[in-house]
């Protein structure tokens, strides 16, 4: 280990026991007063063929906690999950039956035991993983979170099929409206933890792993009314970075 790489794990260790007794107070207080807003609407399945090519159908599954649950969204359809698959049909030039699977609160444990159980699409030819934000807020352990990843994806891992697999990074937490300081920091620092875990996984078996850490500001209109869910236009810009991690192909043989 570098001598700065030791000097910043014991600057975040010490920041960590500073700001946990605000964090919690502020946690609890936040908690109580947020907005409740609920999933997206209407059906969590869809088909959108936006070149209009009518070609060998692209078979998407999206996985996960709220953001996938489309909360802070009127439908599924203008979520993350309906905006990726729109962008993913356009680049391909091929249609999408694309289908959601996520919980509000879901943590990747839950996700491992309860959310692949919704599955209707079993054999999908691209799947996108997008939780963490839960994980972060309960303070689970970067040890348990890699178990519970691993076990997720290993779902979806098969050496007879060729299959795109894109884990999404937890979403920058300082630039949440809704979070103060030290709050916000905190939860980032926790997320980090995870991330790192999460690209470390990805890196062994091969996957992409999309990480939110070096995004830009987020602006008043990515967020939901609770100030801390996406809004439509929020979900566009998720939808924007996940899809650049899924190569272009133009082709409607596979």
């Amino acid at each position: 280990m570098s001598s700065f790489g030791g000097i910043e794990r014991v600057r975040r260790v010490w920041l960590d026991a500073v700001q946990a007794g605000p964090s919690l107070l502020q946690g609890h207080r936040i908690a109580r007063n947020i907005p409740r807003l609920q999933g997206a609407a209407g059906p969590n399945r869809g088909l959108v063929d936006a070149a209009g090519s009518g070609g060998l159908l692209l078979r998407l599954l999206v996985i996960g906690d709220s953001n996938v649950a489309g909360t802070g969204a009127p439908t599924h359809s203008v979520a993350l999950t309906g905006q990726l698959a729109v962008g993913l049909s356009a680049r391909r030039h091929r249609p999408v039956a694309w289908e959601a699977d996520g919980a509000n609160g879901a943590t990747m444990e839950r996700i491992r035991f309860e959310v692949l159980g919704l599955i209707q699409e079993h054999d999908p030819d691209i799947v996108v993983l997008v939780a963490g934000a839960n994980d972060a807020m309960a303070g689970r352990s970067p040890a348990r979170w890699g178990s519970d990843l691993r076990a997720v994806l290993g779902a979806f891992l098969d050496p007879g099929r060729e299959r795109e697999i894109v884990v999404a990074g937890v979403p920058p937490f300082r630039y949440f409206p809704a979070l103060p300081a030290p709050l916000n920091e905190f939860l980032e620092r926790r997320a980090s933890r995870l991330d790192a875990v999460s690209a470390a996984v990805c890196a062994e078996l091969g996957l992409d792993f999309v990480s939110f850490a070096d995004d830009p500001p987020l602006g008043d209109a990515f967020f939901a009314t609770d100030r801390f869910h996406s809004s439509v236009a929020g979900y566009g810009h998720w939808a924007g970075y996940l899809l650049d991690a899924l190569p272009d192909r133009d082709s409607n043989t596979g």
